[in-house]
């Protein structure tokens, strides 16, 4: 993708990237956030267009009285289109597109060399992300005392300090097991969808929102396709697309799917054994008298597999054990063994027969 080698001048004369930091375009916000989170290589680059830009929309001071009147009036007027308020600046989005990184530049030093600004622009947000490899699983501790566990092969993406009366955010790409603390007044602590924003913690992953208060719940983000599966308390989620509205409660033990090769793309709910989805971080799971339907929808489902038994009959079959979770490999062997059949695997196609 051609931002993967965007310079500060390249993010600046971008029309979407424009929109993100100028009129709060949602669809343009969601992008680079997901984009940025994604590609930590660029986000000093990221950062410094972000700063350029918020510098021209900050309000200046009084001017100096050695200045002539008619020079800085003559200055401002050239600038009005950056010195309207947000609401106003959206609809003169074509104004700023036109403008090069040279004028951009220029913009900044001779407003700040001649007029000044009544605050410093605020300092971009620094950010902290966790990145787990291979079979390796991380426990990750959060600013509120919430805990995530990272699946392997999995990132997530938050602001390193979170400001009282703000939302609680992180980014998601691959699986993590999420144990929320409550932060709410008890009043606000039954009902996620009336709950105000500033109360509630989100995770962002795929095209998902993934709204709680204070609870357990598991997300998978593999190969294009997006699971959440709840434990205990309440879930809102909302399918982040431009124009729609698909929005969900989740109940414990309910698992909601993302996929879009889903006809129209919508979200797609099943009952499941909710302690079956979070059992990878003891590293080990257990079934007593379980289906073979349910072990292999559980493997597909954690771990992005399409798993082909030889013999469909099998899937009625019912096992009673216990087989190590961290270690994919030994887990396909294990049934294998226990279904006395041989594993075969090419990256996520398994065939047992």
């Amino acid at each position: 993708m051609k931002y993967a080698a965007y310079s500060t001048e390249d993010f600046l004369a971008d029309e979407s990237f424009q929109d993100f930091v100028l009129s709060a375009n949602p669809a343009a916000g969601e992008f680079w956030q997901d984009w940025v989170s994604q590609n930590p290589a660029r986000e000093a680059e990221f950062q410094e267009a972000v700063a350029i830009l918020q510098i021209l929309i900050t309000q200046p001071r009084p001017v100096a009285g050695t200045l002539k009147r008619e020079e800085v009036a003559r200055l401002w007027q050239s600038m009005r289109p950056l010195q309207e308020p947000r609401a106003a600046l959206a609809l003169r989005t074509r104004r700023m597109r036109r403008l090069t990184m040279t004028t951009l530049v220029a913009l900044v030093l001779l407003v700040l060399a001649v007029v000044g600004v009544n605050r410093r622009p605020q300092p971009a947000p620094e950010w902290t992300s966790y990145v787990t490899h291979g079979d390796e699983y991380q426990q990750v501790q959060l600013p509120d005392g919430s805990v995530v566990i990272l699946n392997a092969n999995s990132t997530l993406r938050l602001a390193a300090a979170w400001q009282p009366g703000q939302p609680r955010e992180v980014w998601l790409t691959g699986g993590g097991y999420f144990n929320v603390r409550h932060t709410a007044p008890a009043r606000l602590l039954t009902a996620v969808a009336a709950a105000p924003a500033n109360v509630k913690f989100v995770v962002h992953t795929g095209p998902l929102d993934v709204a709680v208060l204070g609870t357990q719940f598991t997300v998978l983000n593999n190969a294009g396709k997006t699971k959440v599966v709840l434990n205990t308390g309440q879930i809102q989620l909302r399918l982040r697309q431009p124009g729609s509205r698909d929005q969900l409660l989740m109940k414990p033990g309910e698992l909601v799917e993302y996929s879009p090769a889903t006809p129209r793309a919508l979200l797609v709910k099943r009952t499941v054994k909710a302690d079956f989805y979070s059992a990878w971080t003891k590293g080990q799971l257990d079934f007593n008298d379980t289906p073979v339907s349910e072990i292999i929808a559980l493997l597909e489902d954690t771990h992005g597999l399409h798993i082909t038994l030889r013999d469909p009959k099998l899937r009625q079959q019912k096992l009673t054990g216990s087989v190590p979770t961290h270690d994919l490999d030994e887990l396909l062997t294990a049934l294998s063994k226990s279904l006395e059949v041989k594993v075969h695997r090419q990256g996520n196609q398994v065939w047992l027969d």
